[in-house]
């Protein structure tokens, strides 16, 4: 069995428990103090690459987050303002509906068939979920552990995509994890279920 661990947060701590160690383990067995600092420049920078990406994840699951909180207040402000512009007397003739598009293309939405598609990516310690909206409003997430009945809602999105950042179900035992979604309009689920998707999941 290897020595290293294979999930990631047991193997940053071994990591770090090398880096940190090193130089008081060292010497018991004879190692000299060029192999020492060789081990601990190893151990060093393995933590801060893994540091860095977990701090990337973080900066960039914020931005996200940000970014959807900026959508949903400046698209509420920008169609107060182009139902202004549009009362003007002077709009149809303007141009200014084909100038800034400010007209929708012709729907052919239909929310009792729609069905969001998901896609999972595992990102450190959560998961990825991709999915669809259509002209939903938002979309209803649910999982469960594979082999187990009934669903977890997880929550709503109304921005793809959505993290699920929940710890495993028992501490350092990998899992199974599937989901599933359905579109939201009005605060009501529509439509059909996605597709059950599954991905496995190591904390």
């Amino acid at each position: 069995m290897d020595y290293i661990p294979r999930l990631r947060p047991a193997r940053y701590l071994w990591w770090k428990t090398i880096r940190d160690t090193i130089e008081t383990e060292g010497p018991k067995v004879g190692l000299t103090v060029a192999e020492i600092t060789a081990i601990k420049a190893t151990a060093t920078d393995q933590c801060a690459k893994m540091e860095a990406a977990d701090a990337a994840d973080n900066a960039a699951k914020g931005a996200k987050t940000s970014e959807k909180e900026a959508t949903r207040v400046n698209q509420l402000a920008i169609r107060a303002a182009v139902r202004n512009i549009k009362t003007r007397a002077a709009y149809p003739g303007s141009g200014v509906e084909g100038t800034l598009g400010l007209k929708g293309a012709e729907s052919t939405f239909d929310p009792s068939t729609f069905k969001t598609v998901l896609t999972l990516t595992v990102l450190g310690n959560q998961v990825k979920v991709d999915f669809t909206k259509g002209e939903c409003d938002c979309v209803a997430v649910y999982a469960r552990l594979r082999g187990t009945l009934g669903w977890t809602k997880l929550g709503l999105d109304s921005e793809s995509p959505y993290y699920d950042t929940r710890p495993l179900a028992s501490p350092g035992t990998p899992e199974v994890r599937e989901y599933m979604a359905r579109g939201v309009i009005n605060d009501e689920e529509i439509g059909i279920e996605s597709d059950i998707v599954s991905v496995a999941f190591g904390g």
